[in-house]
């Protein structure tokens, strides 16, 4: 169960802080043995569970005061949703590719620099909706933080920062959901009793991920998880290089 433990914990602090958790599972995959699909299902709905407790306050208010905002998570959604169903066995390839894994951590740390710059701030419409959704197909590939670039991106198109964060993790919502029904019809869904402790720690570890990332972003300081990327990029291209 060691082994489960440790991947839920590395999921419910790389899912959410903009470092790549696709990046950081493919790097972990290699030094442990192969873990069940259910797993990584469960772990990802544990994820999902988390979202929606820390937004629930932001979700009823959507419901229940500002319906037209669905229209822009949908728009936001979009791209990926597409891009994701056309090149699936594509993009499945890029996961055991040290260079593509390299190149997705790089991008994630140009963006995350890229919020150091000062933009004049606006609302959230259906334009910067329908830019950020751009951006997010890239989160689709290994080593590119799906947190990280739509949060950045929305930043880039002067969206404020708590308006990113929330409209990054209310995408999150509609996208997980469909891939998990996805992967559930693909793959089938066994539950074992060996997950539950490293699903409840995946929800806590989650939870306070969303948390910190919330209180970095009301300093501006994103960028700061850009350095983190970039060394992460370098040591993943050496290990590339190394064994060709």
């Amino acid at each position: 169960m060691i082994n489960e433990i440790i991947l839920a914990i590395i999921q419910g602090l790389t899912e959410f802080l903009p470092i790549s958790s696709s990046g950081h599972l493919a790097i972990f995959s290699n030094f442990f043995s192969e873990v069940n699909i259910s797993f990584y299902i469960l772990m990802h709905f544990s994820s999902l569970l988390a979202v929606l407790l820390f937004l629930r306050k932001e979700i009823k208010k959507i419901f229940s005061e500002n319906k037209k905002y669905l229209i822009y998570i949908v728009i936001g959604i979009l791209p990926a949703g597409i891009f994701g169903f056309l090149f699936k066995d594509f993009i499945e390839k890029t996961f055991s590719s040290l260079l593509y894994i390299s190149i997705g951590f790089f991008l994630t740390s140009i963006f995350l620099f890229l919020t150091k710059i000062k933009i004049k701030e606006k609302k959230i419409n259906l334009k910067n909706s329908f830019f950020v959704g751009i951006f997010q197909v890239l989160a689709l590939f290994p080593g590119v933080s799906r947190s990280g670039i739509t949060i950045s991106s929305a930043k880039i198109f002067g969206i404020k920062n708590k308006e990113s964060f929330n409209f990054s993790f209310l995408m999150f919502i509609p996208l997980v959901i469909g891939a998990l029904f996805i992967d559930i019809y693909e793959a089938g869904f066994s539950l074992s009793l060996n997950f539950l402790v490293p699903f409840i720690i995946c929800f806590f570890v989650s939870y306070l991920s969303l948390t910190f990332l919330n209180k970095i972003l009301k300093k501006s300081n994103l960028w700061i998880f850009g350095i983190y990327c970039f060394l992460i990029g370098i040591f993943v291209l050496f290990k590339y290089f190394s064994l060709i």
